[in-house]
């Protein structure tokens, strides 16, 4: 009896060592399993960054491409719609002058596969399409590419002109070259400025708080230090006469304003061509041709919201144009300049014709619209260009610039709306 008691007890231990090997084998297997998981998991992932990585790279040679187009085809124009060889006549009517909704994928490059123009590799992509190669040596058995851009699409007709006014820095300059949906030159009505975008990150300027009323102008730290107040704007229309061009001419087509944000509602309408500038010279006598400013510091309220379903916080309309004759493009070059006071502000420019039709500007801040590819990973860019106009973007529009047959003399008293010049 002792005997088999014993035994019984030995066959039982056996059994429960039997178990528990058994449950750490489950438990390494799912260990394995896991980590084996992860493993693949993390090579995939970082496969795909790779390739969308790369897909990223092919759509910036493509952006880069495009600015080549640009120039080569803004090089070979000898007029509105002509170029001077009958390769660039092909390509550069696909390139400048054209809307983004009127381009097609296959457009451009087409057209600079079929004319092999120097320094662009394309090819057909097998599908009736095509795309152009960028990178290493090609891979597939065919001969074809693995990295490439393609769906290129260039538009030198916008609706609007974007971009970031910085404080204490140099102007933002817009020239307004303007024209309808048919390209034909056309006379604004309004200007809309919008400016402080109601939203967090780099592309933002974080939502609006500490708004208040009134149009005086307070420091720089309690402007700054009362919550995220927009920046304040000054806006300039400058119209340069195409033919006679003198100093004279110009102060006769020269207004500015500087806009307060305060709280109300966006939209604030301002016809600009009541500010222009009162100028004294050294007699005494004003020789401005309007002086309209009324006994008042061309400071304006401009409304702003902390509505943040809205992107932009303040909207002001510069009005004029076909309904109240402040610009005549026919005879003008117009140009909106615009600095930021007390901090930065990203911005953004519409116009429109008495009709209420938006219009373009034409050949001011192209479009570049581009898809990459790296296997089957695809990555898409719409960037928008400033032209380039000396090494230093601006130095074509001086910020300060003054004009005299002899000697200067600057001796001048500012007050709040009135100044006073000293000098004998």
């Amino acid at each position: 009896m002792i005997k088999r008691r014993n035994q019984q007890h030995s066959s039982e231990r056996g059994q429960a060592s039997m178990v528990t090997v058994a449950m750490f084998m489950m438990l390494f297997a799912i260990v394995a399993v896991s980590f084996t998981y992860i493993v693949v998991d993390t090579t995939r992932q970082a496969a795909n960054d790779t390739l969308q990585s790369v897909a990223k790279s092919a759509a910036e040679s493509g952006v880069e491409d495009a600015k080549r187009l640009l120039v080569y085809c803004y090089s070979q124009q000898t007029g509105i719609d002509t170029y001077s060889t009958p390769t660039a006549q092909s390509i550069c009517t696909k390139v400048v002058g054209n809307k983004l909704e009127d381009l097609g994928c296959q457009d451009i490059l087409q057209q600079v596969n079929d004319t092999n123009l120097s320094g662009f590799v394309t090819e057909e992509d097998g599908n009736g399409g095509y795309r152009a190669k960028v990178g290493g040596d090609d891979s597939e058995s065919d001969g074809s590419s693995t990295e490439y851009y393609q769906c290129l699409k260039i538009a030198t007709r916008t609706l609007t002109y974007q971009g970031v006014a910085n404080a204490n820095s140099d102007s933002a300059i817009v020239p307004l070259r303007l024209v309808n949906a048919d390209g034909v030159p056309t006379n604004p009505a309004r200007i809309e400025i919008s400016w402080h975008r109601n939203s967090s990150g780099e592309n933002g300027d974080q939502p609006v708080s500490g708004l208040s009323s009134g149009i005086g102008l307070p420091t720089q730290s309690t402007w700054n230090n009362s919550g995220n107040r927009p920046a304040i704007v000054r806006a300039e229309v400058v119209g340069a006469p195409k033919n006679n061009v003198s100093v004279e001419s110009l102060i006769s087509n020269d207004a500015a304003v500087t806009l307060r944000p305060v709280n109300g509602t966006p939209g604030t309408s301002i016809a600009i061509m009541n500010y222009k500038p009162a100028q004294n010279d050294y007699d005494g006598n004003n020789d401005a041709p309007n002086n309209q400013y009324g006994g008042s510091a061309p400071i304006l309220a401009a409304g702003c919201s902390n509505d943040t379903s809205q992107n932009y916080a303040c909207v002001v309309n510069l009005t004029g144009g076909d309904g109240g004759g402040a610009f005549d493009i026919q005879n003008f070059d117009y140009y909106l300049r615009l600095n930021a006071i007390y901090k930065d502000t990203h911005f953004s420019i519409s116009a429109y014709s008495s009709t209420g039709e938006r219009l373009y500007f034409d050949g001011v801040q192209p479009v570049i619209d581009v898809t990459g590819k790296s296997a089957d990973s695809f990555s898409r860019i719409q960037a928008n260009l400033e032209p380039t106009y000396s090494d230093d973007d601006n130095k074509w529009w001086p910020e300060y610039a003054i004009e005299t047959q002899g000697r200067v003399c600057k001796d001048m008293t500012v007050f709040y709306d009135d100044a006073d010049n000293s000098c004998e």
